[in-house]
């Protein structure tokens, strides 16, 4: 920080909501910035007891030797990374850039600048999309207040039918209604699950079978798409939040449905297993698939890892940070590739209750 004294220096790290910490090539850390504020609680008081490997390294499943690898052709990273706070809780994930200092190929000091002020698995909702939140918070009154009138209505005529046999179109009508009543039932099924806050009893077969039922909702889905679905019958029921594995399946199929032309015919194949004490699903979604104009990719790509790992990529049109979140509290694994003719998911996490 040539030409900056330290006054300086913590003047701007505080304007930035920035911190400085400074190790040494022995990778003890000698120095924290800004000097009136501590970083999660690490301060010149206690800054002997910070451990590069134990409070930086393990919680974002590194090794020296990959976090150095980082730096092979480059002076500096950018990247999402995890930290240990004083009482060895892990906070993050926080945008961090590194910058290493070397001379005749020796280390000589490392900075990371922190921006810890906000996590980078906060999911921020852009204000043009805010009307959805206010909507989605009123499902729940709409489908009740639908659902009866609709009710009592199928239940008339229903009565109508016994009544008065030989009037034509009585059973048509009938079967509309309870396909109305169908529809409602998976919507209600859908929102009021991801509503609950705690963990819930989950069957994890029957939320796919809903979820691909909720995406006809998607007239492309329901009208270009041919569905096959294969469901294991050893999946045992467990609780979980829910959101965290249809959050998954939602955020992946809307990824994909960026790709395809809507005038083409496709196919969805999706199953469910249970393996070594491993659920999750796969997904092949076949047809011709184009790059939208809007996204900076090429065929092919692919993004893969556990949460840690995913934050520290990026592919763009996807919210890693959404997914990221899913996957750190399920403890899941999720891999996500695109060809021209393929697009394929695969998402795994441990049943709850077998790993500690």
């Amino acid at each position: 920080m040539n030409g900056i004294g330290t006054s300086q220096l913590d003047l701007f790290l505080n304007f930035s909501d920035l911190h400085l910490l400074v190790f040494s090539p022995k990778w003890k850390l000698v120095d924290i910035h800004p000097g009136h504020r501590n970083f999660l609680g690490w301060s010149e008081i206690n800054i002997d007891s910070f451990h590069f490997e134990t409070n930086f390294l393990r919680p974002n499943q590194l090794t020296l030797q990959d976090f150095l690898g980082n730096f092979q052709h480059k002076e500096y990273l950018i990247k999402n990374f995890y930290w240990l706070d004083v009482e060895g809780h892990e906070n993050g994930p926080y945008e961090t850039y590194f910058r290493i200092k070397k001379e005749r190929g020796q280390i000589k000091s490392l900075m990371a600048f922190v921006k810890s002020g906000v996590s980078q698995d906060r999911v921020c909702i852009p204000p043009v999309d805010k009307h959805l939140i206010f909507l989605g918070k009123l499902l729940p009154g709409l489908i009740h207040n639908i659902n009866g009138p609709l009710g009592t209505l199928t239940g008339r005529v229903e009565l109508l039918g016994y009544k008065y046999s030989d009037i034509n179109g009585l059973d048509e009508v009938l079967k509309m209604g309870f396909k109305i009543q169908s529809i409602i039932e998976n919507l209600s099924f859908k929102v009021v699950n991801e509503l609950y806050q705690q963990p819930i009893e989950v069957n994890f077969n029957r939320l796919l079978r809903e979820e691909i039922k909720f995406l006809n909702c998607d007239l492309f889905f329901k009208h270009q798409v041919q569905k096959k679905e294969n469901y294991a019958e050893n999946i045992p029921q467990f609780r979980m939040y829910y959101l965290l594995i249809s959050g998954i399946f939602s955020e992946c199929y809307h990824f994909m449905r960026k790709f395809v032309d809507e005038d083409q015919e496709y196919i969805f194949n999706i199953n469910s297993f249970f393996e070594n004490h491993e659920v999750g699903f796969n997904i092949r979604f076949l047809g011709d698939f184009r790059i939208p104009d809007e996204l900076d990719l090429h065929f092919p790509f692919s993004m893969q890892g556990n949460a840690v790992q995913f934050l520290q990529q990026q592919l763009e049109g996807i919210d890693g940070a959404f997914l990221a979140y899913c996957l750190k509290r399920n403890q899941g694994y999720l891999e996500i590739t695109g060809r021209k003719e393929l697009m394929t998911v695969r998402f795994t996490f441990p049943l709850p209750g077998t790993v500690s």
